[in-house]
């Protein structure tokens, strides 16, 4: 990937407004303008040096457990037991029998289907067996996924495409991660994702040049806004837009490289021509 420098971005800034040097503060601001333009640039399709296909092995977990049978006589909820790191809370009715089981811990690593048991409540007989469900844990190093396949999809062979849907998980650091409905293999996947903008500071030699143009008149822009010039801030937006659909039909209409639309019905995921 070609790359510039910040200093570099920021004397091209200097210039456009006409001053010898930016203050401090101006020059903090500068590189806060360049970081939110260049995300907004980041973000806004598949650039090849964005984008990343790589071989995950997804994380099998407890998706539910089925009750089976619910037994007879239990006064109260008995204790479920998930082999595994899965926990689980069982209800019961007022017959007595164990009507439901809530999955409080999915659990990880499972690569088979765990045994559920039941203890104490005073009654016998309940059974229950666990679904499993594949995950993708994006970590810190997925934004957004593309596509998941069974196969590489630049092989020689035909690459099935793998439903995902995306889930909220907590944690401050992470970034998320999918389903892969009615799939509860091991089996590596392959998965065509974009990686998260990194940000940069005011120092970066490593700011991506084809984001450059786009990010200087972006940061001329807020400049102008800033400096109670609304009118001329606009104009900068719109050059700025101009200079980022070149370097988008470049990609899109020129190279070709689009993403083929998924459609997913009945369980099936085809891929219309592109």
């Amino acid at each position: 990937m070609r790359v510039i420098a910040i200093s570099t971005m920021r004397t091209s800034l200097t210039q456009m407004i006409g001053v010898d040097s930016l203050l401090s503060a101006e020059t903090d601001a500068s590189t806060r303008s360049f970081n939110r333009f260049g995300r907004l640039a980041w973000d806004r399709t598949a650039w090849p040096f964005v984008s990343r296909l790589t071989q995950i092995v997804p994380d099998v977990r407890v998706r539910s457990i089925d009750v089976g049978s619910g037994g007879t006589s239990y006064s109260s909820a008995p204790t479920v037991a998930v082999a595994g790191a899965a926990t689980a809370t069982a209800t019961i009715n007022s017959d007595g029998e164990v009507n439901g089981i809530a999955v409080t811990a999915n659990g990880t690593g499972y690569v088979s289907v765990p045994a559920v048991t039941f203890s104490g409540g005073g009654g016998s007989g309940a059974t229950a067996t666990a679904n499993l469900l594949a995950y993708l844990d994006f970590g810190t190093t997925i934004s957004e996924v593309f596509r998941v396949t069974d196969k590489d999809p630049y092989s020689a062979g035909t690459a099935n495409d793998i439903a995902f849907k995306n889930t909220f998980v907590t944690g401050s650091s992470e970034y998320g991660e999918a389903i892969l409905p009615n799939r509860s293999a091991t089996s590596p996947v392959w998965v065509h994702y974009r990686a998260p903008f990194p940000s940069y500071g005011g120092s970066a030699t490593d700011y991506p040049w084809i984001f450059a143009e786009y990010a200087v008149l972006g940061a001329y822009s807020d400049w102008l806004t800033a400096d109670g010039q609304g009118e001329k801030a606009q104009v900068a937006l719109q050059q700025a837009e101009q200079v980022l659909q070149v370097e988008l039909d470049k990609l899109e209409r020129q190279e070709g490289q689009t993403q083929p639309l998924l459609i997913e019905t009945y369980g099936t995921t085809i891929a219309a021509p592109a």
